[in-house]
């Protein structure tokens, strides 16, 4: 027996006489629908800015962030690296300003007496400036010279100002945010190879330190309030903050919320250090990066790898993110690279690991989150690489999606019944299991499962004996791999 369409907008008893059809989209053979992925960068702001604290603005350019948070703020370098890694995904921001009473780091460098001639490149926070030295310059000319081309350069990190000490006359420099964040500018004289200092010269560098008071991530997090971020970089890598913000994205990820996101912080420091931040969090929604002594800031990783990451992952979230380059990331000495043990217990201790080529680019190498093991304390990869949550992510997107298009109005009843026999719009937990195993060939053709027939084999869909009007389901997914190791062994006869 034929089944009776079903009308939205025609009526039944309609008596004029004429053909009307309605027009509506079917959505059986839909392809993956599109996925709306927006990126967030936490971005601490200075007095300078025009940016409303805990607002969120759109940016759309590199140079958007100079007027909101101010010339060589923090917010406005992410924003920059962000937006040059990646110019088409949709980024946002919500400007913070420093903590009140926080203290700003200090650092120096100082010159002697010697009166060595030749180009002088100085980095700060990856930032480059360049003086000549001449035999006829003094050492207090020397330091207004460098002094005058630091502060020319709006986008420095710190501000500099001539010291009066007539022995080693010092150029003193201030992180421009107050917080821990500003002992993390590192300052280099020279990285390129023959960025020499010129011989006979005495410059020595006082690293920056003293710092202290960063910003609480929960202020950004009520900005944020119910809005969904599906990437998120934080500025800053307290212990406490890190704690917070893989709280918010747990509470984010659950079923009831479904504001899904992944958090992205970069770190400095030693191969201890590292190990002991990782283990700071056990975090599927989590991603933390560290380098020791790379001249790049940390906040530069945490914004580049997170617009790297939208962009690629929203194409496809199963695919690893192996080999792609941090564009502008600086990679430290050849002589402060982790070695591969090392970064086996990097990768063990929650910390992503890269590689660095000849001319000190970054590629990523494998991103994982700091997750480790259960609640229990036992040791667990199940959400280890950064494709587990993201694809997860994008699988129930994709689902809730199809039943709310493939099911607005309809009505649920038993297999079988006379209802599904004569209505479209009756609901049944055959047809909604068919529906599923659509969708999961679709999954299983953009490579993001694997073993479909297994898949399907293994759901159920029944509706609840307690309540008529709710089905219940269960649905094992097996996220596909990444070919990360080959192991072989290569014979040769003897």
């Amino acid at each position: 027996m034929a089944v009776i369409p079903a009308f939205d907008e025609i009526p039944l008893d309609w008596r004029v006489p004429g053909a009307d059809l309605e027009i509506r989209p079917t959505y059986t053979e839909a392809g993956l629908f599109d996925y709306p992925a927006r990126g967030l960068i936490i971005a601490p702001m200075l007095s300078t800015g025009t940016a409303e604290a805990g607002r969120l603005y759109r940016v759309t350019r590199p140079s958007d962030g100079i007027a909101l948070c101010g010339a060589g703020s923090i917010g406005a370098a992410m924003i920059e690296a962000a937006r040059t890694a990646n110019r088409s995904s949709d980024l946002w921001m919500v400007a913070i300003p420093d903590a009140a009473g926080a203290t700003a780091a200090t650092g120096k460098i100082s010159f002697g007496n010697a009166l060595g001639a030749g180009a002088l490149a100085v980095y700060i926070g990856g930032r480059r400036v360049r003086i000549v030295l001449t035999t006829s310059m003094t050492a207090p000319q020397r330091a207004a010279a460098l002094v005058a081309a630091i502060n020319a350069d709006t986008a420095m990190p710190v501000a500099a100002a001539q010291g009066t000490d007539a022995a080693t006359h010092e150029v003193l420099l201030t992180a421009r945010h107050g917080g821990e964040t500003g002992n993390d500018i590192l300052i280099r004289l020279g990285l390129q190879a023959d960025e020499v200092l010129p011989a006979g010269a005495q410059v020595t560098v006082t690293a920056m330190s003293g710092g202290a008071g960063d910003p609480d991530v929960q202020d950004a997090i009520d900005a944020i309030n119910e809005q969904k971020f599906d990437a998120i970089a934080l500025p800053w890598t307290g212990d406490a903050n890190l704690t917070v913000l893989a709280e918010e994205l747990r509470q984010r990820y659950t079923a009831m919320a479904r504001l899904d996101g992944h958090g992205y912080a970069g770190l400095r420091g030693t191969f201890g250090q590292l190990t002991t931040k990782g283990t700071v969090t056990n975090s599927p929604h989590l991603t933390l990066i560290g380098a020791d002594a790379s001249p790049t800031p940390p906040w530069i990783w945490a914004a580049t790898l997170m617009a790297v990451s939208i962009f690629h992952l929203t194409q496809d979230p199963a695919r690893q993110l192996r080999t792609l380059q941090l564009p502008g990331v600086i990679a430290p000495d050849p002589a402060s690279l982790f070695s591969e043990t090392e970064q086996d217990l990097l990768l063990r201790s929650g910390i992503s690991t890269f590689t660095a080529g000849t001319d000190r680019s970054v590629y990523l190498s494998r991103v994982i989150t700091t997750y480790r093991q259960t609640a229990l304390g036992t040791a667990d990869s199940a959400w280890l690489d950064i494709n587990v949550p993201v694809t997860l992510s994008r699988i129930r997107y994709d689902w809730r999606a199809t039943m709310q298009l493939t099911y607005p109005r309809h009505k649920l009843a038993e297999d079988g019944s006379i209802a599904e026999a004569h209505s479209k719009v009756v609901a049944t937990p055959r047809k909604v299991r068919g529906t599923w195993a659509a969708r999961c060939n679709v999954y299983g053709r953009a490579g993001w499962i694997r073993d479909v027939k297994r898949t399907l084999e293994s759901a159920t869909f029944m509706i609840d004996p307690n309540e008529k009007n709710q089905m219940l389901a269960n649905m094992p997914v097996n996220i596909i791999g990444n070919l990360i190791r080959f192991n072989g062994v290569l014979e040769f006869e003897a």
